[in-house]
């Protein structure tokens, strides 16, 4: 056992939510502990193969503050200019364009794999950042003034011992340190599936994506390169296992068959396809006296509108703003009054967020003739009326005032509340 380290923050989990974190916490000075159960070194971790991010507008303004944007390889970047929201009638359609609010993007879409690997790229190169990888944390106690553990490391069979005015659980959906620590949650499971892979067209994508309703659940295509799309199929369990096995020849003409025409002909499957199960869960608190949670720890949503990790970036900048204020005041950090202002400025959001994407999926996962119209005339009520399309091109790019930023300019955006 080694003499005890002293950090800031202890951060558990390594993935996206939590290496985010890290980073903006380093940027703004303060000592960070990051515990990865997972190694960081070895490429192509588990869960980050081929998944896709749709980053938001005001994410990637996030990513350009903390020096991440300008390490992403361009080739890995795929611009989202436009996006195409249909009913399965074909009847409805809303065209969400980023030129009509004055922006040359949406957002972008971007492998969860790429953003991972960069962001400990420049975890590796902060001195603010200690990384304890592959490594579980153990023998956690908490007291009025500070949190200890040890970090077991599984490579070297050695423990380190830690000190830290903060521990932000987050490690992932189903976290076994917030069950430890005795947080609750409401869940329900969508008994539904989405599988994920990504595919090539004859036709160029016209740096467009589409969401397209069927019974089962949406259908997302976003655009990757120049010909290919990566894939958020909504499916039941079953149906979702037998197309992940299927011949490529035989997903594709399944893929074919509900989307027709519409992105030309599917000609290739590219890479694995990979099925996750769906749910909607939300803890009921998001702090504990010297805790909080973060990222799918906190809330995991259905895929529908994209806004997991970009609602995770948002309150990763949040907590990091409350913090630094605390700390240049000459404030405890990790007093109860800190945490307790982070969580009432997020729970908001974040039960928006549920209740819109859990909306969507009880109002468009069915196939109702009577709803189908409802849905149609709503579609066609949203296209036809400008304030309202504006309004939800805003929140989707995670913006709410319309003062267009460049991503080579200081930013003036405001985030959506």
């Amino acid at each position: 056992m080694h003499s005890k380290l002293e950090f800031d923050l202890i951060v558990n989990g390594g993935g996206l939510a939590g290496a985010s974190l890290a980073l903006d916490l380093a940027h703004s000075g303060f000592r960070v502990a990051l515990i990865d159960v997972e190694s960081y070194q070895i490429p192509g971790r588990s869960g980050m193969s081929s998944r896709a991010i749709a980053l938001t507008y005001s994410s990637g303004i996030i990513f350009r503050r903390l020096g991440l944007w300008e390490h992403l390889p361009v080739d890995d970047i795929t611009a989202i200019r436009q996006t195409e929201v249909t009913d399965s009638s074909m009847k409805g359609l809303v065209q969400l364009r980023a030129s009509d609010v004055g922006y040359d993007e949406l957002g972008w879409n971007i492998e969860a794999r790429v953003i991972h690997e960069q962001l400990y790229r420049c975890l590796d190169e902060s001195e603010s950042v200690s990384i304890f990888s592959p490594a579980e944390l153990t023998e956690l106690t908490i007291d009025d003034s500070l949190v200890s553990c040890n970090v077991v490391s599984r490579n070297e069979e050695s423990t380190q011992a830690l000190n830290a005015k903060i521990l932000v659980i987050a490690d992932g959906g189903k976290s076994g340190l917030a069950d430890r620590l005795g947080f609750s949650d409401r869940r329900r499971d969508y008994d539904s599936c989405a599988l994920v892979c990504r595919v090539e067209t004859d036709r160029p994508n016209r740096q467009t994506a589409y969401e397209h309703f069927v019974r089962t659940g949406p259908l997302a295509l976003l655009p990757t390169g120049d010909c290919g799309y990566s894939v958020v199929w909504t499916l039941e369990p079953k149906e979702s296992e037998r197309l992940k096995v299927v011949t490529s020849e035989q997903f594709l003409e399944a893929l074919q068959e509900i989307f027709s025409d519409r992105v030309g002909k599917f000609v290739e499957l590219a890479g694995e396809r990979q099925v996750y199960p769906l749910r909607y869960s939300m803890l009921k608190e998001f702090i504990r006296p010297r805790v909080v949670v973060i990222g799918n720890a906190m809330h995991t949503f259905h895929p529908v509108a994209g806004q997991g990790f970009n609602l995770a970036l948002r309150e990763t900048t949040e907590l990091v703003e409350i913090l630094a204020r605390y700390r240049d005041r000459g404030w405890d950090i990790g007093c109860y009054d800190a945490l307790e202002e982070y969580q009432n400025r997020r729970k908001r959001e974040s039960l928006a967020v549920g209740s819109f994407t859990d909306g969507l999926i009880r109002i468009f996962a069915n196939d109702s003739s009577s709803q189908s119209r409802l849905r149609n005339i709503g579609l066609d009520v949203i296209q036809a009326i400008a304030p309202i399309k504006r309004m939800l091109l805003m929140r989707t790019m995670g913006l709410h005032r319309l003062s267009p930023p460049s991503m080579g300019q200081d930013s003036k955006y405001e985030e959506s509340a």
